[in-house]
């Protein structure tokens, strides 16, 4: 974006605020790690710089969801049926100190110049972009939207808060606790099983 119209609204999310992450074990060692390849396909918030995929050593994004409902549904909304394979583990995080997010939520994207309805979209291009923005021109440690799925809260946290992370719990998604759990989530979300 050449230009960025309005004041970005900067929210304060406060420590021990907890989130959901469903991750695959193949790509993370760990629940609390960040991804340092970029920008993804579906990686609707990513502010890698545009063009193909490629490592970074300073930029990073780890997504986070507000419930296991809504962590759920981000990663198996597009099929609608929660089938959870060996590799896939449900992560219990914290944040250890505050953390600031730009929200892009309703009339906050007003202030970006963007109709609210376009950053629910699945336009990666200007997600990204918007993202790359905030990033650049603002000290938020990431960004807070919509989830796609769900309309509920989720956050997209960059590398400025790596260290406001911590792994709470971690077990695998066929832990019998755990599928249980998504099963009740499937219900709600009227997803098979």
């Amino acid at each position: 974006m050449s230009s960025f119209p309005g004041a970005p609204v900067l929210v304060e999310v406060p420590a021990g605020s907890r989130y959901a992450r469903i991750y695959d074990r193949r790509y993370y060692r760990e629940g609390t790690q960040l991804r340092a390849f970029g920008p993804q396909p579906r990686g609707r918030w990513d502010h890698f710089p545009p063009g193909a995929p490629r490592p970074s050593a300073t930029l990073g994004v780890l997504y986070l969801a507000g419930s296991l409902v809504t962590a759920t549904a981000e990663v198996f909304g597009d099929t609608r049926r929660v089938a959870p394979r060996p590799e896939q583990r449900l992560a219990a995080i914290v944040l250890e100190r505050r953390v600031l997010l730009a929200d892009t939520r309703g009339r906050a994207a007003v202030e970006l110049g963007v109709p609210a309805g376009a950053l629910r979209s699945r336009d990666r291009a200007l997600t990204q972009a918007v993202s790359r923005e905030l990033h650049a021109t603002t000290r938020a440690d990431g960004v807070l939207f919509e989830s796609w799925h769900t309309g509920d809260p989720c956050v997209c946290l960059w590398e400025r808060a790596a260290d406001a992370v911590a792994l709470e719990d971690d077990r695998p998604l066929l832990d019998p606790l755990v599928l249980a759990d998504l099963t009740v989530a499937a219900v709600e979300l009227y997803y098979e099983t």
